[in-house]
């Protein structure tokens, strides 16, 4: 019996590794996941997005795609990625010409004139979004929504992962979360899930700890002023890689 495109999507689905590799930071998980969609659903290009809080950061793609858009942050409901950010629902775009999203999709002129777009979902909340872009052969269906669906499922999974093996690998996270949450565990698991408040955790902690240490307010603000510096470095580099 011939599988039908469903089962042939799924099988593809379940040959992707089960999360058990190790990445250093979620973008290089998500470059991965990327060309891993791409190769499935037979796309022109993917991309992943994550929620900062205010509005959706592209952190990896796959396929041709301006640098400006690291640049970009989408917000609630901009372009085809803030609706689903809005409503949190997966959306299916046949064909963007003859779409009433047409005039909210950033490049509508790409080649491939099918959407497919799901949300990362955490505690019911929409986390990030994956984004594949295709149709050359044929648009895109139902059946396909679906085993995106299933593949956010899994992406989300894997970032949780790499989430909680980087604050294992981190002595100074660990007696934060510690003396924030002891003897919760459950508090703890979930402050690390939450990579914002996690972040606003960390700032308190490493200000307290140089003030008990002995470090006066101006040296806190060299510290602080080396952690911006060592920030923007960082992204000067990595916008003349994407050149």
């Amino acid at each position: 019996m011939v599988p039908t495109g469903s089962e042939q999507l799924m099988e593809k689905l379940a040959r992707i590794p089960d999360g058990g590799e190790v990445f250093h930071g979620v973008a290089p998980l998500l470059e991965r996941w990327c060309a891993r969609l791409a190769e499935v659903f037979e796309a022109e290009g993917t991309s992943a997005m994550v929620f900062d809080g205010e509005g959706l950061q592209l952190c990896a793609h796959y396929g041709d795609l301006p640098a400006v858009a690291y640049r970009d942050r989408v917000r609630q409901g901009e372009g085809i990625a803030g609706h689903v950010l809005a409503s949190g629902k997966p959306l299916l775009v046949e064909n963007i010409e003859t779409s009433t999203y047409f005039s909210h999709a950033r490049y509508p002129r790409n080649r491939g004139k099918s959407f497919l777009s799901v949300p990362l979902l955490r505690e019911g909340r929409v986390a990030g979004i994956v984004n594949v872009r295709g149709g050359l052969g044929k648009a895109y269906d139902t059946q396909e929504l679906r085993a995106l669906t299933i593949a956010g499922l899994l992406v989300g999974r894997d970032i949780q992962l790499v989430q909680m093996r980087g604050v294992l690998r981190s002595s100074f996270i660990t007696m934060a979360l510690e003396k924030t949450h002891r003897p919760d565990l459950n508090a703890m698991v979930k402050a690390a899930e939450d990579p914002g408040k996690l972040a606003k955790l960390l700032a308190r902690s490493f200000y307290r700890e140089l003030r008990r240490s002995g470090f006066a307010s101006t040296q806190i603000i060299m510290a602080a002023t080396e952690i911006i510096s060592g920030l923007g470095a960082s992204l000067r580099d990595g916008r003349k890689g994407e050149r």
